[in-house]
């Protein structure tokens, strides 16, 4: 049997709409993702369990991950034989996490290893992507491939081999907490503005250049100062519940950005200590999350997809 597992991350990155994603790691061991089992079977059989499991399509035909599955084995490996594959669900859907990133890519990371397809990373990348854009409505890689190769990378059409990784300040901490409502993916892109100004798209442009380049020249704290999201957090703050408030409150506890995790409703925070980020933690799971919420202090995940 091939057992998989796939961070959840970051999209956008604040600084980098559509470009920057970040995967994450729980420093209290906990595996914030989803896995992919598949083993051999007589007949090709799925199951989807987990603990978001149930706010999932019960037709399997209408799942991502089966999807996934009839895909690669019609355009991939139509040799490869029947497969029980159980997709186990533990991230919400609508999270701000990459949920549905997590789903497709940790079905084809698994299935390649078990049918010995070797594709390439551009290859799995290019997969992972066009499956991801049946739930967002575009081809964006910044979950995608966070998730499959870890840390900080800067992605998209224009990257050589889709991505590039970005160094971080290792002693920086992450508070991702999820309030527990999901926000759907195409509302939160539909309240985006169609066209940016000039002055807009060059302070875009020059915004996420410099933050790029001051992390590849271990800036990090001028990196730090420059992390703003400009183009889509104005627009979707208001979607969440909660969230002006965590920005006003949390930088006295700490808090050097807050910032909407990909389309929200997650937030999440970078701290230079973890003493901030206990504070920080402590605050949102107070005044943040509901009962169907988490909080997570975490560091970055390094090793993204990998086999358990």
């Amino acid at each position: 049997m091939i057992e998989v597992y796939a961070p959840a991350s970051i999209g956008n990155f604040a600084v980098g709409f559509d470009a920057l994603g970040a995967a994450l790691a729980p420093i209290d061991g906990t595996l914030l993702g989803d896995v992919v089992a598949v083993s051999s079977s007589e007949l090709d059989e799925f199951i989807c369990s987990g603990d978001y499991a149930d706010k999932l399509p019960s037709d399997a035909s209408e799942n991502l991950a089966y999807q996934c599955l009839v895909h690669f084995r019609e355009h991939v490996a139509p040799t490869m034989p029947s497969v029980k594959l159980e997709l186990k669900k533990n991230l919400p859907i609508g999270s701000g996490l990459g949920s549905s990133a997590c789903s497709v890519v940790a079905t084809f990371a698994a299935l390649d290893q078990f049918a010995g397809t070797a594709l390439s990373q551009v290859q799995l990348i290019e997969l992972m992507a066009d499956f991801e854009a049946i739930v967002s409505g575009g081809r964006h890689y910044d979950n995608i491939t966070p998730c499959y190769l870890g840390g900080l990378q800067l992605t998209g059409d224009l990257i050589p081999n889709k991505s590039i990784a970005l160094p971080v300040d290792e002693r920086w901490y992450y508070v991702a907490a999820f309030p527990g409502f999901s926000l759907n993916t195409a509302k939160a892109r539909s309240v985006l503005p169609k066209q940016l100004s000039m002055h807009a798209s060059v302070e875009f442009a020059q915004r996420l250049s410099a933050f790029s380049t001051l992390l590849l020249t271990s800036r990090f704290d001028e990196a730090l100062s420059i992390m703003s999201d400009e183009i889509a957090e104005p627009h979707r703050a208001p979607l969440i519940n909660g969230f002006s408030e965590a920005k006003a409150a949390l930088p006295e506890f700490g808090a050097e950005i807050v910032s909407i995790s990909g389309a929200g409703p997650t937030l999440f925070t970078v701290c230079k200590t973890l003493e901030a980020a206990q504070q920080c933690a402590q605050w949102l799971e107070q005044n943040y999350i509901n009962e169907q919420g988490f909080c997570h202090i975490c560091k970055l995940d390094n090793a993204g997809t990998r086999q358990l």
